[in-house]
C-alpha cells in the first residue's frame, strides 16, 4: 500500500508538473526611477513577486494554457483575485497583460503597463 502511494504521489508531481509557457523568472527593464520588477511563477502554482530582488507579494495562480488567462491571488489587495489575458510575444521570451477582471485597481494599472522578459537561467 505504502509503495502504491509513493507511486501515486510520483506520477500526479510529475503529470501536474507545469509545462506552460509562463513558468520561469520574470523581469521588467528597469523603470525611470531604476526599479526592476519581477515575478517568479513556479511549477507548484506558487507566484512570488519582487521589486529590486527585494520580496513584495507572493500567492497563488492558474494558467490555462488554451486561452492565455492567468487568474491569481496575491498577499496584497485584501485577497481580491485579479484575472488577466497574458500576450506571450518574441518567441514566447516576452509578456504583457490585459485586465479582464480586477478590482484592485492600483494593482490593475500597475500590470497594465507592466512588459516583462523571461530571464534566462545561466
Amino acid at each position: 500500500m505504502k509503495t502504491l502511494m509513493i507511486a501515486t504521489a510520483l506520477l500526479f508531481s510529475i503529470v501536474g508538473s507545469s509545462n506552460d509557457p509562463i513558468t520561469g523568472r520574470w523581469e521588467s527593464k528597469p523603470s525611470e526611477k531604476g526599479n526592476v520588477t519581477g515575478v517568479v511563477f513556479k511549477n507548484d502554482s506558487i507566484l512570488e513577486g519582487y521589486i529590486n530582488k527585494k520580496p513584495f507579494t507572493s500567492g497563488v495562480y492558474r494558467f490555462s494554457i488554451k486561452d492565455s488567462i492567468i487568474s491569481f491571488v496575491d498577499n496584497g489587495c485584501n485577497g481580491a483575485r485579479g484575472i488577466y489575458k497574458v500576450t506571450l510575444f518574441s518567441m514566447g521570451d516576452s509578456l504583457s497583460f490585459k485586465a479582464i477582471y480586477d478590482s484592485c485597481t492600483e494593482r490593475k494599472q500597475g500590470m497594465q503597463r507592466l512588459i516583462m522578459g523571461r530571464v534566462k537561467i545561466q
